[in-house]
């Protein structure tokens, strides 16, 4: 055992018009195995009485490791942000949606894969439960999570399933029961795909938030996460959890998810989000542009150039693309 003290970890919850919610977020923050670490709980000026049942329960709570703040006007979710991450110093960060559940070991073993001896990941991700508007599970997984969701059962009529991720089920108690599992992979591919659940799944180390941390919070209302989890993995790398460490909660007034499962391979958004992509790869490549000196600074020219390159080629069409594409291996 290493006489190494172990970093301590920020958590920044934010939240707007979730009193539904809110209180259990935060309640399964403090039930966390892993003790040292702070949490900052920012109301944006919700309308409706989140930030009293905020305050309610952190007065059962009664923990000084957490804090709430109240904005008076409405920034989204770029600047709410933000506003968390200026009371915050510790060495990693987690961000928790105000309607989703950790996992009591949550933290415990995002850190424990960022302390791996094989490779310093940017950041931890892990899998998701489904679960609805009372808390009842909905799915085991999330299925596209670590993989190209457009391959995802291609050319598998008859795929098997490991029988160790079915869960005993305790008809007595009415819960659900999954074997641990400990499947790791590291996810070093600098390329434009979305292969996570959601913000509340991962542990990122402060620096690299600090350096990929949008400059705008008007323009990135909502969707910071999209913005901070590519850049970050085209930084640095990312760690997979095979595992579900926590519940992502489908209530019909999500933001982004508010498809039914009905099973197979669906996406859970309905929504047309249009041109979102391209737009957002273009303003990440105007920050990286703009912002040059100080990414050079982190990440010296040459990676810097590298990731350049990539990240146009992901808005190029096909022969462009793989010629930027193989620009960027010869950097």
């Amino acid at each position: 055992m290493s006489d190494a003290k172990l970093p301590r970890i920020s958590v920044v919850v934010t939240c707007y018009n979730c009193r539904d919610y809110i209180g259990d977020a935060i309640q399964s923050v403090a039930r966390q195995t892993l003790r040292d670490f702070d949490c900052v709980i920012v109301d944006d000026a919700s309308t409706d009485d989140s930030a009293a049942v905020v305050q309610q329960t952190l007065d059962q709570l009664a923990d000084p490791r957490f804090q709430l703040i109240r904005l008076e006007k409405n920034v989204g979710q770029t600047g709410a942000t933000r506003r968390g991450l200026a009371e915050t110093r510790a060495t990693f960060v987690c961000f928790l949606d105000s309607d989703d559940l950790w996992n009591d070991d949550f933290l415990e073993r995002h850190l424990a894969a960022h302390l791996n001896e094989t490779y310093a990941v940017g950041f931890t991700a892990c899998n998701a439960r489904l679960i609805d508007g009372q808390g009842a599970l909905i799915a085991g997984c999330v299925y596209w999570f670590g993989k190209d969701r457009a391959r995802a059962d291609r050319d598998q009529a008859f795929a098997p399933v490991d029988p160790a991720r079915i869960p005993r089920i305790d008809a007595v108690q009415g819960k659900a029961d999954w074997r641990s599992q400990t499947p790791y992979r590291l996810y070093t591919k600098r390329v434009v795909h979305w292969v996570w659940v959601s913000t509340s799944s991962m542990m990122f180390r402060r620096s690299l938030i600090d350096l990929v941390f949008p400059d705008d919070d008007e323009v990135y209302r909502l969707h910071m996460d999209f913005y901070i989890v590519v850049m970050a993995q085209m930084v640095a790398g990312s760690l997979l959890i095979d595992e579900a460490l926590y519940s992502y909660r489908l209530h019909g007034r999500n933001g982004a998810a508010d498809n039914p499962v009905l099973g197979g391979r669906l996406h859970l958004s309905s929504r047309n989000w249009g041109n979102t992509y391209s737009v957002m790869l273009d303003r990440m490549l105007g920050a990286m542009q703009r912002d040059s000196e100080r990414f050079i600074g982190a990440l010296g020219d040459r990676q810097y150039r590298r990731m350049l390159l990539r990240m146009r080629a992901a808005r190029a069409p096909a022969p462009l693309s793989w010629l930027l594409i193989v620009r960027s291996l010869l950097v």
